[in-house]
């Protein structure tokens, strides 16, 4: 294929995905705008617009769409919505543009911050969040403030202010389930949901029916307190939900809340002007939407560094298999259920042969990088369900539940080709032949782990003997002789 062809593939791929983020984001732009727009009141501004927000979410998440072609498509969504329910042509640019500016200025404030941070992974990340939707509502109502005096006859600090307020409460809603989203490699929303509801219980149902009766209580006293009546079971959720289940009740319980107030649902006193008591109002609720979303990303920010040290803990660092501790503490476990349950269960020993030279002649890097390369080769052998720990040096443990004396030996047998394949192409250099030794013992009618690993070792010892690198089976009921171990046993 010539470079002129290469060129046309090129430029053809790029048309494509400019045309998709066009498409996609005018799209999604014109749905939200017309949502927004059933919600205007008469003479007024729309009291809910989802579109900026979706929109800065969109292009913060998928950065793939904010390109030029992507804005256009954001411009085309909200002139096409504003246009088709009767929009004058000069007030809807005065209105695209402000909420482009808005969108825009996030955008740009969102990329100087970190992937986690974007994410929500992180407890500083909701105050980075609430600063940038400030800054943003505020070049937005810069703009489209002054279409206050134009449209309604309302002067422009008015419409500054109802501006910036809806913007910024849309945002505090809007804003955080869309950056908290999963990513498409993890868990899915409905795995996540479909998980816990099967494992339903008190604890995990409680805080969500906490939120719906703080709800009903809201609606049966009123009164300026109920916009706290929520907090507490909010603040549950954050402790129990993720981050992006607690965005997303929060969403729909402080929605519910503005909505119920403006149908008289719930009732909450307002003092002097009405237009800058809800304004008020409105802000309270999205801002006490923060405290629940702080405190799932601690929590989760927590959560992940628990689990990073456990990984440490149980974990070999330079081998990613179970250390000598976890594998003891795993496979105890492992073997009293198989016991209990009538399933075999089989261990192997095994390590590297004739390892000491390799350090002595190519030095204690090399010997890691082979160590390292023998664990993964061995792992991909052993099947689902077998635990793999390194015990100490270059030796080696296994446990493989639900197999037979003769398909432990067949894994072992597998197991010790592969090592002999992968070190004759695996790039480490110029290395002599590396090969490995495997003792295997069955559970031997009701043997716990310390005699299964005890006559593993003992046949790992006898195919040592007998010239290394082969598999020698054995029982834990046998009454081998104890070997004499060597110092180093290679």
């Amino acid at each position: 294929m010539s470079s002129l062809d290469d060129t046309g593939l090129t430029k053809a791929s790029v048309a494509h995905r400019w045309l998709v983020a066009f498409a996609v984001v005018g799209l999604i732009v014109c749905v939200a705008a017309l949502f927004g727009i059933l919600t205007r009141p008469v003479g007024f501004l729309a009291a809910f617009w989802p579109a900026n927000a979706v929109l800065l979410g969109l292009m913060v998440r998928k950065p793939e769409f904010a390109t030029p072609a992507g804005w256009i498509g954001g411009f085309c969504g909200y002139m096409a919505a504003d246009l088709v329910t009767g929009g004058e042509i000069f007030i809807t640019f005065w209105l695209t543009a402000a909420n482009l500016t808005g969108a825009i200025t996030g955008v740009l404030l969102f990329r100087v911050m970190e992937e986690d941070d974007r994410q929500l992974r992180r407890p500083q990340a909701v105050l980075f969040m609430f600063a940038i939707c400030v800054i943003a509502a505020a070049a937005s109502a810069l703009v489209g403030g002054g279409a206050a005096r134009v449209l309604f006859d309302r002067d422009f600090f008015t419409g500054l202010e109802f501006w910036f307020t809806t913007e910024l409460v849309n945002s505090l809603l809007i804003l955080p389930p869309i950056l908290a989203f999963p990513d498409l490699g993890g868990p899915t929303p409905r795995r996540s949901f479909l998980k816990l509801v099967r494992r339903a219980n008190f604890w995990t149902v409680g805080p969500l029916a906490a939120v719906v009766a703080s709800a009903l209580g809201e609606m049966a006293v009123g009164g300026p307190g109920a916009i706290g009546f929520a907090l507490p079971a909010l603040l549950w959720c954050a402790l129990t939900y993720s981050v992006f289940a607690t965005a997303v009740i929060s969403l729909l319980f402080c929605s519910a809340l503005l909505m119920g107030v403006s149908a008289g649902l719930v009732v909450v006193p307002m003092a002097g002007d009405l237009l800058s008591s809800m304004s008020s109002f409105r802000l309270g609720v999205a801002i006490i939407s923060l405290g629940p979303l702080t405190v799932a990303s601690v929590d989760a920010a927590r959560n992940e560094l628990v689990t990073k040290l456990s990984h440490l803990v149980n974990h070999d660092v330079l081998t990613g298999v179970m250390s000598r501790g976890a594998f003891l503490a795993r496979g105890n476990q492992l073997v009293a259920q198989c016991r209990a349950s009538g399933r075999p269960v089989c261990a192997l020993m095994m390590d590297i042969d004739h390892f000491k030279s390799v350090n002595d002649r190519f030095g204690h890097s090399t010997g890691d990088r082979v160590i390292a390369h023998f664990a993964s080769t061995v792992s991909e052998q052993l099947g689902e369900g077998a635990l793999l720990g390194r015990l100490g040096g270059e030796e080696f443990s296994a446990l493989l539940p639900d197999a037979t004396i003769a398909e432990a030996v067949a894994i072992a047998e597998r197991a010790r080709k592969a090592v002999a394949a992968a070190f004759q192409s695996d790039g480490l250099g110029v290395l002599p032949d590396i090969s490995a030794s495997f003792g295997v013992s069955d559970g031997g009618g009701q043997a716990d782990l310390a005699h299964m690993l005890a006559a593993a070792d003992n046949s790992l010892y006898v195919a040592k003997s007998d010239g290394r690198n082969r598999v020698v089976a054995g029982t834990a009921n046998a009454t081998l002789p104890a070997p004499k171990r060597r110092r180093h046993r290679t």
